[in-house]
């Protein structure tokens, strides 16, 4: 762990500590940040006070007082719930503003690892709790530069990859080659291995009605077939075979056929979602130029609003973004007012994918890209971004 990045952190936010808990690796985000061993055996509850200023303190049972020796600072001892809850008294003062692995009302459950009796407990001892939620940012989803560069790099192997599968598709439907989801989906998880990523998730491949579902993925037992006039959504996402990998993860839209074949409405309905992409995009550029505050949740109204102006609110069913890290779905701020209110900071050195999409019943179009968020900027990748549906013949 970091102590001194911790401290500075806690005192730039005003906070007089953090107090991490966790049972039976119920808290992940501790477990991350203090970098405690995976392979280590948790079965008791144990508290880690790391404040403001000074040394931290571990709280551990008796069963198990070697689990946090690695951490800095004095550890103590407690083997009953009596001895336990006289300790943590002792942490802290009351009137005390300190952080926790909590989400007031449950607002960001990625946040919400305590448990509301644990927090009754502390808070009976006469302090404020605070969500660590953007403190935790700092250790959990912001990147190196390093990082920063694998990212990029998995993304200029993706869009290389979707770009050979598009010419392939277009070669087989010309030769008259019979096509469906899942045989377009093997070859895809080829093209991208093939490019030296890391793949554990295949792609989804959907067709038309399939598309209006967001997370529909074929299987060998159930797909379907691709076919002339049928409209294609490809989300595909892989990192580097590295430790500390980035991903990056994007969707594009394609058709069987030709450019003049693609139905008016397919067409309108893409160019709506590429309209609210791109306001969403506008904002963030706009607010980060300015040094404005940006919090995840106002970037999701931004977008929604553009599609609900226009009648599609309704089929927009998913947040707007989503962290991304060392995992698809990461641990930062998700661009989201809808499934959850995120009230988190963009910061700086932080990654995120920014995807609406309208899913009807016949069909279904989404666009994603991912945002690197620096300090007066936002950096596209998976560029160029789409801005027509991909005709195949």
């Amino acid at each position: 762990m970091n102590l001194e990045r911790i401290q500075q952190a806690l005192q730039e936010e005003r906070l007089q500590g953090w107090l991490f808990y966790d049972f039976r690796r119920s808290n992940p985000i501790a477990h991350r940040i203090l970098e405690l061993p995976r392979e280590q055996m948790f079965t008791r509850r144990w508290f880690y006070w790391v404040p403001a200023q000074g040394k931290p303190i571990a709280l551990v049972s008796a069963v198990e007082p070697h689990v946090l020796r690695s951490l800095p600072g004095e550890q103590r001892i407690f083997r009953s719930w009596q001895e336990l809850h006289a300790q943590l008294r002792d942490l802290v003062q009351p009137g005390w503003r300190i952080a926790m692995e909590y989400s007031p009302h449950n607002a960001i459950p990625y946040l919400s690892l305590v448990d509301a009796g644990t927090i009754e407990l502390v808070r009976s001892y006469g302090v404020e709790i605070v969500s660590s939620a953007d403190l935790a940012q700092h250790f959990v989803a912001r990147l190196t530069s390093q990082q920063i560069a694998s990212h990029r790099e998995a993304g200029r192997r993706l869009i290389a990859a979707k770009d050979r599968l598009l010419e392939e598709l277009s070669s087989d439907l010309q030769a008259g080659r019979t096509l469906n989801e899942y045989s377009v989906q093997q070859r895809f998880l080829v093209l991208m291995r093939a490019q030296g990523l890391l793949v554990e998730e295949p792609p989804l491949i959907a067709v038309n009605g399939n598309a209006g579902n967001p997370h529909y993925a074929p299987t060998a037992e159930h797909h379907s077939p691709i076919q002339q006039g049928d409209l294609l959504l490809i989300d595909f996402w892989a990192r580097l075979p590295e430790p500390e990998a980035i991903y990056a993860d994007y969707t594009w839209m394609a058709f069987v056929g030709r450019q003049d074949e693609i139905p008016s409405r397919q067409r309108e309905v893409f160019a709506l979602v590429c309209q609210a992409r791109d306001a969403g995009l506008d904002f963030i550029r706009q607010r980060l130029a300015t040094a404005q505050p940006l919090q995840a949740y106002e970037v999701d109204d931004v977008v929604r609003t553009v599609i609900a102006r226009a009648g599609y609110g309704e089929a927009f069913v998913h947040r707007s973004g989503h962290s991304i890290t060392t995992a698809e779905h990461g641990e930062g701020a998700h661009l989201d007012n809808l499934e959850t209110h995120d009230e988190r900071r963009l910061l700086p050195g932080t990654c995120c994918s920014l995807e609406p999409g309208i899913y009807l019943p016949d069909f279904g179009v989404r666009s994603e890209i991912n945002l690197l968020i620096h300090e007066r900027e936002v950096e596209v990748t998976g560029v160029p971004m789409q801005y027509e549906i991909v005709p195949l013949l």
